[in-house]
């Protein structure tokens, strides 16, 4: 016959007793709300901050041949990443557009 222990009481809740609360902890407010900040001022964009990989990430949410995923370790560099993308982007598309309306016409 197998006898099985009885369940040790482990952790913060203990049958009989009650749960004792847990604190809530946000970490980086600085660097979040910076996120945040920076996706108002640039709506094209969404704008998280990881609090694992301490990165900033930008999500391009306009349409682009493929998706857009830049990050940087501080703000100032992703918005230097988001400035050279949209440029580029723009670029493209003007090239594309351009190209396209002068072929035959010298």
């Amino acid at each position: 016959m197998i006898r099985r222990r009885p369940p040790a009481a482990r952790g913060r809740h203990r049958d009989g007793q009650a749960t004792a609360p847990l604190p809530r902890y946000t970490w980086d407010h600085e660097a979040r709300s910076e996120a945040v900040m920076l996706q108002i001022i640039w709506p094209g964009w969404a704008v998280l901050y990881g609090t694992g990989s301490r990165l900033f990430h930008a999500i391009a949410t306009w349409p682009t041949p493929e998706p857009l995923l830049l990050c940087d370790r501080t703000v100032e560099g992703l918005k230097a990443q988001m400035r050279e993308a949209e440029t580029t982007a723009l670029l493209h598309r003007w090239a594309l557009t351009s190209s396209s309306a002068t072929i035959g016409h010298f």
